[in-house]
C-alpha cells in the first residue's frame, strides 16, 4: 500500500520553510535526511550555495549582485520543488510495518535555530549518544561565533568577513542538526525490537570438498621388483632406527654431548634414506616407459639406501658392544665417536 511520506502538517511546514530567505535549502536537507535520500540533500545544499557565496562576497558589489540574483532564482526553484515532492512523493508501507521505538528528546533541536547558540544542541545530542563527531562539530560551530566577537574591534573588512563565515555556519549547523536527527531516530528505531520473530536456519548446503580416491599409479613391469625392494629397504630402516634410539637414550643421558651428537647423527640418515627412497618411488610410478637410464638412477638410489642401512648396523653393533660397560672410559668414547665420524663421512660420500 502506497502512502504519502509526509504529513499535512509537515507538508505545511516545508512549504513556508521554502518560502524564509537565507535558510530555503533546508527543506531538502530535511527531506532527504527522513527519506534517507542522498540526492535530495545535496539538492538541498545547492540551493543555500548562493547564499554561503553572497555572504563570502558581500561587499563585492558586482558579484554580489549576480549572487543575490541567482539565490533568488534558486530559491523559486527551490519552492516549487518542495510543493511538488511533499505532495506526489509517496512510499510503500507494509502492513508489518515496525513501530517507532522509544523516543527521544528532540528538544536539543531547537538550539540550532537561535544564532549564537545553534552549536549547542550538536553538542547535547553528541554527549547523549557518545559520538565524538557531533559533539566536535558543534563546539567547531560554537567557535565561529567566538572568534567573529574576539575580532569584533579590529577592522571592519576582518570582523564582517568572520561575522559572514559564522552565519554560514549557522546555516550549515541547521542543516546537520536535521540529518543528525533522524540518525537518531533511526538509532532508537533499530535498538527496539518489540516482538523479535525466531530466526529460521536454513541448513548451508554441502559444499566441502568431496575426497579425492587414491590413484594407483600403473607401474611398468621391469620396476616392480624394484618398487618391492624399496620398501622393504624402508621397512628395515625404521626397525634399525628405532633399535638405535632406544640404545642411544640407554646408553647416555638425554642432554649429554654424546647423545645430542648420536641423535643429530641419526637424523641426518633419515633425511638421506627417505630423500632416496622417495625419489626412487616417484621414478617407478612416473615413469611412461622402460629406459636404462631410469633404470641405471633407480639402482644407485637403492644401492645408496642399502649402504646406509648397513652403516646402521655398524652402529647398533658398536651400542651394543657397549651397552654393557659400566663405566663410560675415555677410550670408548672416542672409539664411538671414530666410528659416528666414518658413517657421517659416508652419508656425506651419498649426497
Amino acid at each position: 500500500m502506497e502512502k504519502s511520506a509526509f504529513s499535512t502538517l509537515e507538508k505545511t511546514f516545508l512549504i513556508l520553510l521554502s518560502f524564509i530567505l537565507i535558510i530555503n535549502g533546508l527543506t531538502f536537507v530535511y527531506m532527504g535526511s527522513k527519506e534517507s535520500n542522498r540526492n535530495w540533500i545535496i539538492e538541498g545544499f545547492v540551493y543555500e550555495l548562493p547564499w554561503i557565496l553572497l555572504f563570502l562576497f558581500v561587499y563585492n558589489d558586482d558579484l554580489g549582485t549576480t549572487l543575490a540574483g541567482f539565490a533568488l532564482l534558486f530559491m523559486f526553484i527551490c519552492i516549487l520543488r518542495t510543493v511538488y515532492v511533499s505532495f506526489t512523493y509517496k512510499k510503500e508501507i507494509g502492513s508489518n510495518s515496525r513501530e517507532m521505538g522509544k523516543k527521544s528528546s528532540s528538544l536539543w533541536v531547537i538550539f540550532s535555530i537561535i544564532m549564537l547558540l545553534n552549536g549547542i544542541g550538536l553538542i547535547i545530542v553528541g554527549y547523549r549518544r557518545n559520538v565524538q563527531r557531533w559533539i566536535l562539530e558543534g563546539a567547531f560551530f560554537e567557535f565561529l561565533w567566538i572568534l567573529s566577537f574576539v575580532f569584533s574591534s579590529t577592522d571592519n573588512g576582518i570582523s564582517s568577513f568572520l561575522i559572514g563565515i559564522a552565519i554560514i555556519g549557522w546555516i550549515l549547523s541547521i542543516a546537520r542538526t536535521i540529518m543528525i536527527y533522524f540518525e537518531e531516530k533511526r538509532m532508537d528505531n533499530l535498538s527496539f525490537n518489540p516482538s523479535p520473530q525466531p530466526v529460521v536456519s536454513t541448513p548451508a548446503p554441502d559444499i566441502s570438498p568431496k575426497p579425492v580416491e587414491n590413484i594407483v599409479p600403473e607401474i611398468i613391469p621391469e620396476f616392480k621388483p624394484y618398487k618391492a625392494e624399496i620398501d622393504n629397504q624402508k621397512q628395515a630402516f625404521d626397525k634399525k632406527e628405532e633399535n638405535i634410539k632406544g640404545l642411544i637414550n640407554k646408553r647416555f643421558e638425554s642432554g649429554e654431548l654424546s647423545h645430542n651428537r648420536f641423535m643429530s647423527v641419526i637424523d641426518s640418515c633419515h633425511k638421506l634414506f627417505y630423500h632416496q627412497a622417495d625419489s626412487a618411488t616417484s621414478i617407478i610410478e612416473m615413469a611412461p616407459e622402460y629406459s636404462e637410464r631410469l633404470d641405471e638412477t633407480v639402482k644407485d638410489k637403492i644401492s645408496i639406501m642399502d649402504s646406509i642401512n648397513d652403516e646402521m648396523n655398524n652402529l647398533i653393533e658398536e651400542l651394543i658392544i657397549h651397552d654393557g660397560d659400566d663405566e663410560k672410559s675415555d677410550e670408548d668414547l672416542k672409539e664411538l665417536f671414530a666410528n659416528m665420524d666414518n658413517l657421517i663421512n659416508s652419508v656425506k660420500d651419498y649426497k
